[in-house]
């Protein structure tokens, strides 16, 4: 008990680490899911978009 007590801000900080990229994950894969550019960027000039949507 002692040790969870001397690290509870680490551990909090890594729970908190830990859910942000949870949700970034989870976002990724429900756009990807959609359809929608991951990439965070239009697809209009992009020099990579066939490869990403292959027709």
């Amino acid at each position: 008990m002692d040790w969870l007590m001397n690290n509870w801000g680490t551990l909090a900080v890594g729970l908190v680490v830990a859910a942000v990229v949870a949700l970034i994950i989870i976002n990724y894969v429900r756009k990807k899911k959609q359809g929608q550019s991951t990439c965070g960027c239009g697809c209009a000039d992009c020099p990579m978009k066939h490869k990403c949507h292959e027709e």
